[in-house]
C-alpha cells in the first residue's frame, strides 16, 4: 500500500470557533481549557493536546435568540490606541512581544456579536462566557443579516472601535463599540437586504453584497458610499444575490460569490483575477495561502470543496498550469442534504492554509488545504506521472502481485479535527478567532525593533564602568544600523525631519495658547 503524506500543519496557538443554529443556539469550541485554581479568582488557560488527537473542545452552549442566528463575529480583547499618539498600540505590541517571558497573558478573544431573526443584537463576553448587552435594531430597519467589527479581528490595526450591522431593509447601521450608539445609517442597497459584508483590514473601508445584485464599497471614515458594481443578471425577473464577500489578509484583493460563480479582483487595477462558474451553488468563500501563492476555498451546496488559484497567468503558462482542484469531491446524490457545506472561514496564523467548515448536519471541521495548493503548484505533468504510477500499481495488484509499493501519495485535504453540534442541529453560520506566534512577530514594527536596540544599548551601558559619550550628528539623511550604533554609539538624525517636528510642536503650542485665551475671555 502507498503511504499518505501528511503536511504536518502549523496550527495556531489559540483557536476559538462559534457556531449559530436555526434554533437560536450559540455553541463555542476552544483549544484551551478554562481551569480555575483553588482559592484563587484567576483562570488558567490550559492548552489542549490530548492523546487521542483532539484539538477542539466545547467551551459553551446557550440559547441566544428566539429564532435563527443570522450573523456572528468575534473581536479581540484589548484597549484602543490613544489620541493617535500610538503609545497604547506600542504597549500592546510590546506586551505581545514579551508574552514568551510570562510577563503578560497572550491575546484573547473579546466580544462576540450575534444577530438573530428576532431583530436583536446580542453582545457576549468570551472571556467570562456571559452576556454583556443586548440591542434592538433601529425602527423600520428589520432584522440583522450580517455583521462585522471594524477593524476586523484578523487585522493588526488594534482592537475594534466600531461594529457594522447589515439589515433586511438594505441599510447598514454603524455602531460605536464604546457605548453602542448609532453613528451612521448607510443606505445603498434595495429593500432585498444586505446579505454579506466584509471590513477592510485597515478598518477604513467595507464591502457589502446584497440581494439586489450590487457590490458596494463604503468609506467608513466619511460614512458614505464610494463605489457600486452591479452584477449582470442572467434573468430578467430575478436579480443575482451575493452570497459572500471577503478580503485577503493584506487587503490588496477581494472576492465575492453569487449563484454558482466566484469572482476575485485586484483592488489597485480593478482587474478580474478569477471569474469561474462551479457545478453548484457557492455558499461561502475564504482566502488561504502563503508565500507560494494565494488561493480561494469554497463551500458548495453539493458538498464539494474546490480550491482555486488567484492571480493572473502568463499566456505561455496557460496550457501547463492547473488553476483549480477539488479538495473534497461532491456527493453523488441529487440533494446533498446534511453533506452540504454551509460555511467556510479561514484561520489566521498557523500554516496559512487552515480553514474551518460547517455542514448542514452540524459537523464543524478544522481542515488543512496545503496539499491541494501543492498539487496545483506542482503542475499537471507531475500529477499525470503520479497517476500513471498509481494505475500501474493497481494493475500489478489485480494480477496478484505481492510487491508492496513504497511510493508516497499526497492528499489534497487533511481533516485535523471534527466536532458535532448535537443531533439534528442545523448550523446557519460560524465565526473564527485565532492567534499564532507568527502573527505576534508580524505585528512588531520598525519602531519596536528600534526600542529593542535601545534597550540592549542601555543594558550594555549598565554593565560597563562608565557609559560612553553619545553624540548627535545633524544633517544626515539616514539612521545607522544597530551594529554601527554599538560600535561608535552615534545616533544620526534627519535634520529636515527634526525641523519639521519643531514646527509642528510650535503650531500645537500656538493653538493651545489661543484656546486658553478664548476660555479666559
Amino acid at each position: 500500500m502507498a503511504d499518505i503524506i501528511e503536511s504536518n500543519p502549523s496550527i495556531p496557538t489559540r483557536l476559538v470557533i462559534v457556531a449559530g443554529t436555526y434554533d437560536g443556539v450559540l455553541a463555542g469550541w476552544d483549544t484551551v481549557e478554562h481551569v480555575r485554581e483553588q482559592d484563587k479568582n484567576d483562570i488558567e488557560l490550559k492548552l489542549l493536546r490530548r492523546n487521542d488527537g483532539r484539538y477542539l473542545k466545547l467551551s459553551f452552549a446557550m440559547s441566544a435568540h428566539e429564532g435563527s442566528v443570522r450573523c456572528l463575529d468575534i473581536a479581540s480583547a484589548g484597549a484602543s490606541p490613544s489620541n493617535g499618539s500610538g503609545e497604547a498600540s506600542k504597549k500592546v505590541k510590546k506586551r505581545q512581544r514579551n508574552q514568551d517571558d510570562g510577563s503578560d497573558a497572550p491575546p484573547e478573544p473579546g466580544a462576540l456579536l450575534s444577530g438573530g431573526f428576532d431583530e436583536t443584537i446580542n453582545v457576549f463576553n468570551l472571556q467570562k462566557h456571559c452576556q454583556a448587552g443586548e440591542l434592538k435594531t433601529p425602527n423600520d430597519l428589520g432584522s440583522p443579516l450580517c455583521c462585522s467589527f471594524a477593524p476586523p479581528c484578523s487585522s493588526s490595526s488594534g482592537p475594534p472601535t466600531h461594529a457594522l450591522i447589515g439589515t433586511t431593509s438594505g441599510k447598514i447601521v454603524l455602531y460605536k463599540k464604546r457605548d453602542w450608539s448609532v453613528q451612521h445609517v448607510l443606505a445603498g442597497h434595495d429593500e432585498g437586504g444586505v446579505q454579506c459584508l466584509a471590513v477592510h483590514p485597515t478598518g477604513k473601508m467595507a464591502l457589502t453584497g446584497g440581494r439586489d445584485g450590487k457590490v458596494c464599497l463604503w468609506d467608513l471614515m466619511k460614512g458614505r458610499l464610494a463605489f457600486v458594481y452591479k452584477i449582470p443578471s442572467r434573468s430578467k425577473i430575478r436579480k443575482e444575490t451575493v452570497n459572500d464577500i471577503v478580503w485577503c489578509d493584506d487587503g490588496t484583493r477581494y472576492a465575492f460569490c453569487y449563484g454558482s460563480k466566484i469572482t476575485a479582483r485586484d483592488v489597485a487595477s480593478g482587474e478580474d483575477l478569477l471569474d469561474v462558474e462551479m457545478p453548484s451553488r457557492v455558499n461561502q468563500i475564504a482566502f488561504i495561502g502563503g508565500p507560494e501563492g494565494m488561493f480561494l476555498a469554497a463551500g458548495c451546496d453539493d458538498g464539494g470543496l474546490p480550491v482555486l488559484e488567484v492571480g493572473q497567468l502568463e499566456e505561455e503558462d496557460d496550457a501547463n498550469t492547473r488553476r483549480a482542484i477539488m479538495a473534497i469531491e461532491p456527493v453523488d446524490k441529487v440533494v446533498a442534504g446534511d453533506d452540504r457545506l454551509k460555511c467556510i472561514r479561514s484561520v489566521e496564523g498557523g500554516s496559512g492554509f487552515l480553514v474551518v467548515t460547517a455542514n448542514s448536519g452540524g459537523i464543524v471541521s478544522l481542515m488543512d488545504l496545503e496539499g491541494a495548493a501543492r498539487m496545483m503548484l506542482s503542475g499537471p505533468d507531475e500529477s499525470n506521472e503520479e497517476s500513471d504510477r498509481n494505475d500501474s500499481e493497481s494493475e500489478d495488484a489485480s494480477l496478484g502481485s505481492d510487491v508492496d509499493s513504497n511510493e508516497e501519495v499526497e492528499v489534497a485535504v487533511e481533516i485535523l479535527d471534527s466536532v458535532r453540534l448535537g443531533s439534528g442541529a442545523r448550523i446557519t453560520n460560524i465565526s473564527v478567532w485565532s492567534f499564532g506566534e507568527n502573527e505576534m512577530v508580524e505585528d512588531i514594527g520598525e519602531e519596536d525593533e528600534e526600542e529593542e536596540d535601545d534597550d540592549a544599548e542601555e543594558e550594555e551601558e549598565e554593565e560597563g564602568d562608565e557609559p560612553p559619550a553619545q553624540t548627535i550628528d545633524k544633517g544626515k539623511k539616514f539612521i545607522k544600523s544597530p551594529s554601527q550604533r554599538s560600535n561608535d554609539n552615534t545616533l544620526e538624525l534627519d535634520a529636515a525631519a527634526v525641523e519639521k517636528a519643531r514646527k509642528l510642536v510650535g503650531q500645537a503650542k500656538k493653538k493651545q495658547r489661543k484656546q486658553k485665551k478664548k476660555k479666559a475671555a
